[in-house]
This record gives C-alpha cells, structure tokens and sequence, in this order.
C-alpha cells in the first residue's frame, strides 16, 4: 500500500512537535545527553537517483526522520525514529527506549523531497536490539509492505561481514539526509549531501580511540564518532563509506544516532555501528526476503576465507595514506533481537521547524529533524 503526498502532508501537520534541546553538562558516560534531531549542514541538495537507498521517513504522529535501504523491503533506520514523539527529547545513556508506535504509523520514500513525493511505502514490521539501553542500540530495521522495484532504487551493503576497521573501508564518509541545514534552520525535507566526512574516532580502538576531549561524545563500543555537518531530521540516516560510495556500491558502516551542536552550528556525529548489530540486520534480511520473495542478498551470508582479511592487519586509508586502526571487538549487541509490529519516528515538525538550541552551549542532538524522546527522556541537569 501506499499513501498519497496530500494524505500524508495531512497527517504531518496534525501534531504539532518540540525541538530537541539539552546541554551537555559534563565528559561522563550519564551526562552525555542528545537530541533526537538534525540535516546536512554544508552540503548539497541531491536529486541524483543513484542516491535513492538514502531515503525519507515520516511518521504520521509528526516527524521526519532519514534512512537506508538495505533489501528491497527493508529499511534501516535510528531506534528514536520508532518511538511516539514527545515534548521532552533529551537523553543520557541511561535512558532505556520506550515502546514503539504502530508499524503502520511509519511511511518511507525513494524520492528527493518528503514533502513534495508522489508516493510511499507503508511499513508493517519494525526489528530493534532487545537491549533498551539508547547509547549503542540506536538502530531499528523496517520491513515494508512491498518491494523497492530496483529500476527505482538499489540498496546499499551493510557492514555485517567484516569489521569497520577493514581495510576495504576508507576512514571517511559521504552523509546523506533530510534534515535541516543548522539548528535555527526550518529547511528539513529535502535530501543533501555532504561527501569525504572524516571519521574522528571508533571507541576500543587500538589507534583511534575515543579518548580526551572525543570521550565525552562516546565511549560505547557499539559506536563511532565522526565530524558534524548532520542536524535535527537525518536521524537514522548512514554513513556510507567514501571509497565504495565513489565506487557506486556503497558500503553503510552505521545510522545516525546523535550529536553535539551549538546554537548554530551541528558539530560532531554519533553513529551506532552496523557490525556490532550484525546478527540483528542479518535476521532482519532473512525475514523481509520471505515476505519480499526475493532472494537473500549476499552479504547475509558469511564470507569465504579467500575474501575475509585478517584483523591484526585491518587499517583505514585516507587518500593514500593508510594507518592500523585495529578495534576491539565491539560490545555484542546483536546477541539477541525483539520483534515488534510497532514503530515510530524522532521527526521535525512538517520540516519548518529546525532544532532548538540552548544558547551557545553544546546540546547532543539525536539527529532527527525536530521531535523525538519518549515520554521517560530526560534533560541532563
């Protein structure tokens, strides 16, 4: 099924939603709040349909919110974009998620403009980690009531075989979102583009630990952090390796989970990593492609010894220049999952509203335009 632009413009009007506004109060796993809202800043709109496994989610509670396509029925998606929308939106890691939304609330697009698509596709199915906890289980797949038609959109790879400090992958990424373009913003809905993003740091690793001034952005073993340039409403959104993105088949290391920002400017990115929900994506896939009837997609299955690479080599390149960034293994979150029929989305309000700040101070942003944490969030004090 899908629902018409003017039904779902409708329905994105009706609720009226509050920006994600915290600050960050010290360099402590509990006072790391976030937002759950933020778009590209700096970037470029982009209308290229090769870029169609970047995709929009609506809510029909409010909000707008980014996403990968990674099967031709299967989204994947920031966990805070499936959660009812509230007026308190700030979090710390101690938070737990509440329960999703109906899955019918949930509507994705291909096209380059929310607002102004022709159509959508209805979600019936959302997956997430059975671990509540919000700081490295910001992630949630989408299975949809029908097939992407690949003339449409090709789906992206997600990083399930190997680490992200393989050395396949380059150490920099392309962001794509529908977002806001900074915190006083009120442009999100449209999709941009920002490439050659640099990743900052991965926390555990050997080389590129999340340490000093990076460790009050993460320490959870189940994310990276990479520079800004993503605002409230590319929540959910990928980070799409560089190297394979120049390539045309781009590899997406992780979504969009939260950030830090000032009152205008998005800074730095958080993102939780799709290798340490491996098992999670895999189940997902297996189970969208029996309702999709299509064939598994390859990286749903393990890779041969010939294609795999050695960790104690593994390395990240920036231009020419690659260097060890061998991590540890990252915490296994992926050990088990829960199935929910629900969903829901962290969303800017009909994308003119932008993310709220507070002032100068720095506020982690759950990158997703606009409204976003349950009920049981809470500002950091």
């Amino acid at each position: 099924m899908r629902i018409q632009t003017l039904q779902l413009a409708l329905l994105l009007s009706v609720v009226s939603l509050a920006g994600c506004a915290a600050e960050t109060t010290d360099a402590t796993k509990e006072g790391r709040v976030g937002h759950l809202s933020s778009a590209i800043q700096g970037g470029a709109t982009d209308t290229n349909a090769a870029h169609n496994f970047a995709v929009g989610v609506a809510n029909r509670f409010g909000g707008v919110c980014s996403g990968t396509l990674i099967a031709p029925n299967l989204v994947m998606t920031a966990r805070h974009c499936v959660i009812p929308p509230s007026n308190d939106e700030s979090v710390t890691c101690s938070n737990r998620f509440p329960a999703n939304v109906a899955a019918s609330a949930l509507y994705v697009t291909t096209e380059p403009n929310l607002y102004k698509a022709k159509s959508y596709y209805a979600a019936t199915e959302i997956i997430t980690p059975a671990d509540s906890a919000f700081c490295g289980n910001d992630i949630a797949l989408i299975i949809l009531e029908k097939d992407v038609p690949a003339s449409e959109a090709q789906p992206a790879t997600p990083v399930v075989q190997f680490k992200m400090t393989d050395k396949r992958l380059s150490g920099s990424i392309t962001a794509m979102g529908y977002g806001i373009t900074n915190p006083s913003a009120e442009d999100s809905g449209q999709r941009r583009i920002r490439q050659n993003i640099p990743l900052l740091c991965i926390p555990g690793s050997k080389d590129m630990d999340c340490s000093g001034d990076m460790a009050k952005y993460s320490d959870d073993a189940a994310e990276f952090v990479t520079e800004g340039y993503v605002c409230s409403g590319d929540s959910g959104s990928g980070a799409f390796d560089q190297r394979s993105f120049d390539k045309g088949s781009p590899f997406v290391m992780g979504t969009l989970s939260r950030g830090p920002q000032t009152k205008d400017k998005c800074l730095a990115a958080i993102y939780s990593r799709t290798d340490a929900h491996a098992q999670l994506i895999i189940d997902a896939a297996k189970k969208a492609a029996t309702q999709g009837s299509y064939e598994l997609p390859s990286w749903t299955s393990p890779e041969s010894v010939s294609g795999s690479s050695d960790p104690a080599s593994e390395t990240t390149c920036e231009g020419d220049t690659c260097t060890d960034v061998s991590s540890t293994e990252p915490a296994s979150a992926s050990g088990s999952t829960k199935t929910m029929t629900t969903s829901g989305c962290s969303a800017a309000p009909n994308g003119r509203r932008g993310l709220g700040g507070n002032g100068g101070n720095v506020a982690l942003v759950g990158l997703a335009v606009a409204a976003v944490f349950a009920a049981r969030r809470r500002r950091s004090s």
